[in-house]
């Protein structure tokens, strides 16, 4: 994917084979030839894809068709190359247009900006699910979203096989919220609960992080390199494409927030009231980080955790994993096992009987590694071919370097696309480019485990 694709002039060069508005009365009106900009958006915790369009309504489109809302939109954006394979492609899957924002520029004139988002989006909120279904839970997904009466979507489905069979009712809920219940169920071959529910540009994916986890990045970048154009025989064209235009650090692990969402310690407690059975069960990040799920160690690698587990963080000697009433959840086993009742089958899988607390805590906290981990905003020359959930390889370079290695260990390594906008620009460079939101649950290199105790005053004294 790095080399550039056949027939490309410079890198970020796109091309626009078609953007179309269809209105209410089934007329095609081309908006290629007065398109301003166009983006595109994919999240790793949404149901689904937006993107909008600005085009210069030079005939004053939006009061004499009218625009008002629900119209369709074919968009079709590639990079210049033999096959339409890596382009964007909307034009059988259309956008629907659900708001219309206008504005007058003293150069472009009137402007219209079409807000867009998925038919899948729109049925879901007309439609409900109340259905009992048989299977494992990930058959339970695929009726549900190519269903005739749900979302009755024709596009592509990754779907990951969950483990075990079960009887399960629905309760009169929209498709997506289904859909989302049921990924919380969902057990994966990796003896985990971490299933999500998202699209790309290039379908609808059912899957586990760790599935994701598996496979190799797609791209390496050197993060703050300089220009490596004068490298003897390497094609700038192909560098820019490798190449980050931008970057800057969002964060380097939210203490703070872990705590309130469970990444490090939770506890979930288990009452029946009608046999008055009361039990609690305790989530350790310690314990669940060694079974080695993390982006790091199913790479290949050996990921160490974000933070030092055995740091003591009190003069009691208590660890990070230890302050299980940091999230407390309470669920409801009184009666048969039901989505009602809230409780779980007692063998959900094959590999047997599985604590329902441990695997609802477990995904609380691999989601909040995703939501809280050493992240990056990178701003990168666009390809068409990268959506969220592929992982890229960054080298990040240490602030000063020893004569050693030149890359910063503890930052650097495989990281998971969270989210993406893909931007196409008709004016200035005329260039498509990519904003990514990438992260990371663990590290290379093992951080200290030998921290002062707070209050002691060991460590000594550091001169900056």
């Amino acid at each position: 994917m790095s080399k550039s694709p056949l027939g490309m002039q410079y890198a970020g060069q796109y091309q626009v084979q078609e953007c179309k508005l269809i209105t209410h009365a089934g007329v095609d009106v081309d908006l290629e030839g007065v398109l301003i900009e166009a983006n595109v958006y994919e999240e790793l915790f949404s149901n689904a894809i937006s993107a909008d369009i600005t085009f210069s309504d030079t005939k004053d489109l939006s009061e004499t068709l009218p625009i008002i809302g629900n119209e369709y939109v074919k968009l079709e954006i590639g990079t210049p190359e033999e096959t339409n394979e890596g382009s964007i492609n909307f034009t059988e899957h259309t956008f629907v247009v659900y708001k219309i924002l206008q504005e007058v520029d003293m150069n472009q004139g009137k402007m219209i900006t079409l807000k867009l988002t998925t038919n899948e989006i729109f049925l879901n909120n007309r439609r409900r699910v109340s259905q009992s279904f048989t299977g494992s839970y990930s058959e339970m997904v695929e009726k549900i979203f190519r269903g005739e009466n749900y979302l009755n979507s024709k596009k592509q489905l990754k779907l990951e096989d969950t483990v075990g069979g079960f009887s399960f009712v629905v309760p009169n809920m929209h498709p997506f919220d289904a859909i989302n219940m049921l990924s919380q169920r969902s057990l994966s071959r990796f003896e985990t609960s971490s299933y999500i529910f998202y699209e790309t540009t290039r379908g609808y994916n059912f899957r586990s992080l760790e599935s994701l986890f598996e496979e190799g990045p797609i791209m390496e970048f050197n993060v703050g390199e300089g220009d490596l154009h004068e490298k003897k025989g390497v094609n700038p064209q192909e560098v820019n494409l490798n190449q980050i235009e931008s970057d800057k650090i969002i964060s380097s692990n939210d203490i703070l927030n872990g705590i309130r969402t469970g990444l490090y310690a939770s506890k979930m407690i288990l009452h029946d009231s009608f046999n008055k059975i009361y039990s609690e069960t305790p989530f350790s990040y310690k314990d669940s980080f060694e079974k080695g799920n993390d982006v790091e160690t199913l790479g290949g690698g050996q990921g160490k955790p974000l933070f030092p587990l055995e740091s003591k963080l009190d003069q009691q000697g208590n660890t990070v994993s230890d302050y299980s009433d940091s999230l407390i959840t309470v669920q409801s086993t009184t009666g048969p096992d039901s989505f009602h009742t809230g409780t779980y089958p007692k063998f959900r899988t094959p590999y047997g009987k599985v604590n329902p607390g441990s695997d609802i805590l477990n995904r609380f906290s691999k989601l909040s590694q995703i939501a809280n981990g050493i992240s990056y905003y990178l701003e990168i020359v666009g390809n068409t071919g990268i959506e969220v959930g592929q992982l890229l390889e960054l080298n990040i370079p240490k602030n000063k370097t020893d004569g050693g290695e030149l890359y910063n260990e503890k930052v650097s390594g495989r990281y998971i696309i969270k989210k993406l906008k893909h931007s196409f620009m008709r004016y200035g460079d005329n260039k498509h480019r990519i904003g990514l939101e990438v992260v990371k649950d663990s590290t290379q290199l093992s951080f200290p485990e030998d921290l002062p105790e707070p209050g002691t005053g060991r460590g000594g004294t550091v001169t900056i």
